[in-house]
């Protein structure tokens, strides 16, 4: 049996698939210097610290968690602010380890005191 999709190449269609290529083609070009990529990535990691504590149940927003790891703090929010510096630690943790490992990282790279339950498959 052969898939036939049920879709039409309309006008409508067309102008967004060349919207979307020739915006493609602009950022392609764009030169991404240190400082971009650098940039991009603190805010990746800021991002991704936020939403990964959040899911755990973690009250401070995004802008609270910048604010927290940059020096500040929250009253009634302590245990917040331990879970969002120790995440981004873990998180700086990892990089040494990628930066130094030449093989897969394993349960013995993760430290001693570092409490973390590993599934059992």
């Amino acid at each position: 049996m052969v898939f036939t999709p049920d879709f039409q190449i309309t006008a409508a269609l067309t102008k967004c698939l060349m919207d979307i290529e020739a915006s493609r083609q602009a950022v392609s070009s764009l030169p991404i210097t240190v400082p971009v990529l650098t940039s991009l990535r603190e805010s990746t990691r800021l991002i991704s610290t936020h939403y990964s504590t959040q899911i755990e149940g973690n009250r401070l927003t995004q802008e609270q968690v910048e604010d927290v790891l940059y020096g500040g703090t929250f009253p009634n929010r302590e245990r917040d602010e331990k879970e969002v510096k120790n995440y981004y630690q873990a998180l700086d943790y990892l990089d040494a380890l990628i930066k130094t490992k030449t093989r897969q990282i394993t349960e013995p790279d993760i430290p001693a005191d570092v409490n973390i339950v590993v599934a059992k498959s």
